[in-house]
């Protein structure tokens, strides 16, 4: 890749850019830092753990990654730090070069002692072409730049790296308060550009010994800033073109219900879907709610072969291997073990950000940035040669995050409805639940309230949520009405207030949020949903509630 090409391509995808320079040199500075710091990471890694010297010269992902994000971090810094005459550190490093090779001062007298005479000649020969701005690559800079390396091997690689770290403490200098920099003496005072140079010289020096083209590490550089960058053109739905009842419904709702405290169900279109749940695990860790996931992977992905089972939507129509290959047991075991992956990562993850002991659930992924793309490469290296592969990078980490917010929402109020908008490519959640369930009564109760109800009484009847959705007079008496009516449907004589909590949606149909001694109650009569009735004068309104348990429950 050309060096200008990647110049520009940094200065378009610097998100930081509307920021005062200070701050942006601030924050350059650090992720620079910062990058040299994860290279180091994985360099030790490298060296220390994996098996024998004939592997330590072959990098890894993880590697090739980190170099190309010094490189970013190194163009956007000379970007901010040369705002008006445009500086390009890697032609600015060979002229340094050239300088200190010819001199004559003590410094240049032993590097002349330690370079091999031959390369010191080829380099000073060919600096004097080295290409302009415009053409040249980074491979250009690379060859040209190794020349002059004094050492080579292991001990040029151990060099690389203690003078990384001291480039970084020489440019995180500037950060310091005045009287810190008057005092400490250590690190040396060096314009910019010739920092960030050295540091480019040291990184494509580690790409040598790793037998690295910095054209191709640049390049997925580019691939890798590029996936959060550009989120204009989704990937085509994977059942366009097929009938309609092999096709994803393109809206759709799933109600999520709690119907033991460790055990919950999916509901659609009014029935049971798929099979309920618990955690299968020794502590309660909500898996039983990893559903939501799937239904994450239709609403970015376009895909979920579990889902497409259960929706009995298999494309079998087609004499061809489509319901075998992408619908089949092979492709749902793929997909069960990319939910596990994601789970566990964030898991992994929220454990780490742990300093102390807490209490319920905890986000996973709750910034965009913990989604990695290493990590997003090594979910696509699992559903290689399936149809979901041809999905981008911004999609799955569209998938992971808003499926993410929704497990947690799910796991912190114990229900939900998840509706999916195919047209759209999104995901959302509500905690309330409202089924049209075809089951059976299990209670019945009858409850009313005057119109002229006190604002004292109100007060301990409602929730502020309830409060907040209902006028005054008959609609408040309406909502005090339908929860007596359904504390008696569920045979309550002690009346908790505060757990239960209705949304009325019309004369029948109420959405209710269940916590504490309702929930146990409701748990125990296997009650799900509520219909209701009401009779209404001037002053009074009354209201019947059946309490409608799962037809199978009644069994």
């Amino acid at each position: 890749m050309k060096v200008a090409e990647y110049d520009n391509f940094v200065g378009r995808t610097d998100q930081y850019k509307g920021l005062p320079i200070d701050e942006r040199r601030i924050i350059a500075m650090y992720g620079l830092a910062g990058e040299i710091g994860s290279l180091f990471s994985a360099m030790k890694k490298k060296l220390l753990t994996e098996a024998g010297p004939e592997l330590r010269d072959q990098p890894n992902d993880e590697i090739v990654e980190e170099i190309g994000d010094v490189i970013w971090y190194c163009f956007s810094l000379a970007q901010i730090e040369n705002p008006t005459t445009p500086v390009n550190i890697l032609t600015h490093d060979i002229a340094l070069l050239k300088r200190e090779i010819g001199g004559e001062n003590e410094r240049a007298k032993k590097i002349h002692a330690a370079l091999d005479p031959r390369k010191k000649d080829t380099f000073c020969e060919a600096a004097e072409s080295f290409p302009s701005t415009k053409d040249m690559t980074f491979d250009h800079y690379q060859k040209l730049a190794f020349l002059t390396a004094r050492t080579a091997g292991r001990d040029l690689l151990e060099v690389c790296l203690a003078v990384l770290w001291q480039l970084s403490a020489e440019l995180l200098r500037r950060t310091l308060p005045e009287i810190e920099i008057t005092l400490n003496r250590n690190v040396a005072d060096r314009p910019v550009n010739m920092v960030l140079g050295e540091i480019a010289w040291h990184i494509c020096a580690i790409a040598s010994l790793l037998h690295l083209s910095m054209n191709s590490v640049v390049a997925r550089n580019v691939e890798k800033v590029t996936f959060r960058a550009n989120r204009d053109s989704p990937t085509p739905l994977h059942d366009e073109g097929r009938e309609e009842f092999e096709q994803f419904p393109r809206h759709f709702e799933i109600a999520f219900v709690s119907v033991q405290r460790d055990i919950s169900r999916m509901y659609f279109r009014g029935k049971q879907f798929g099979d309920e749940l618990n955690d299968n695990a020794h502590y309660d860790d909500g898996y039983r709610f990893h559903d939501v996931l799937h239904l994450a992977h239709i609403a970015h992905l376009g895909w979920s072969p579990v889902v497409r089972k259960l929706m009995g939507r298999k494309r079998k129509s087609r004499n061809d291997k489509v319901d075998e290959v992408e619908d089949g047991a092979r492709a749902q075991i793929v997909e069960e073990l990319v939910l596990k992956a994601i789970h566990s990562e964030g898991v992994r993850l929220v454990n780490e950000s742990r300093r102390c002991a807490m209490d319920g659930p905890v986000r996973a992924f709750p910034h965009r940035t913990m989604i990695t793309f290493r990590f997003l490469k090594t979910l696509r290296t699992f559903v290689e040669g399936h149809e979901v592969w041809r999905n981008q990078y911004w999609e799955w980490e569209n998938a992971i995050f808003d499926g993410s917010e929704i497990y947690f929402n799910l796991r912190t109020e114990q229900q939900g409805t998840v509706t999916v908008d195919l047209n759209h490519r999104t995901i959302t959640y509500s905690p309330d639940v409202c089924l049209d369930l075809k089951g059976g009564s299990v209670g019945l109760g009858i409850g009313g309230a005057p119109v002229s109800t006190s604002s004292s009484e109100v007060e301990i009847m409602l929730t502020p949520k309830e409060k907040s959705g209902a006028a005054l007079g008959a609609k408040v008496a309406r909502m005090i009405a339908v929860k007596r009516a359904i504390f008696n449907a569920l045979r309550m004589s002690e009346q908790p207030w505060r757990d239960l909590e209705i949304k009325l949606l019309d004369d029948h149909r109420v959405c209710v949020r269940a916590k504490g001694k309702v929930q146990e109650r409701m748990w125990e009569m296997k009650a799900i949903s509520f219909q209701l009735a009401f009779k209404e004068s001037d002053s009074n309104v009354e209201c019947t509630a059946i309490a409608i348990a799962d037809i199978k429950d009644l069994a």
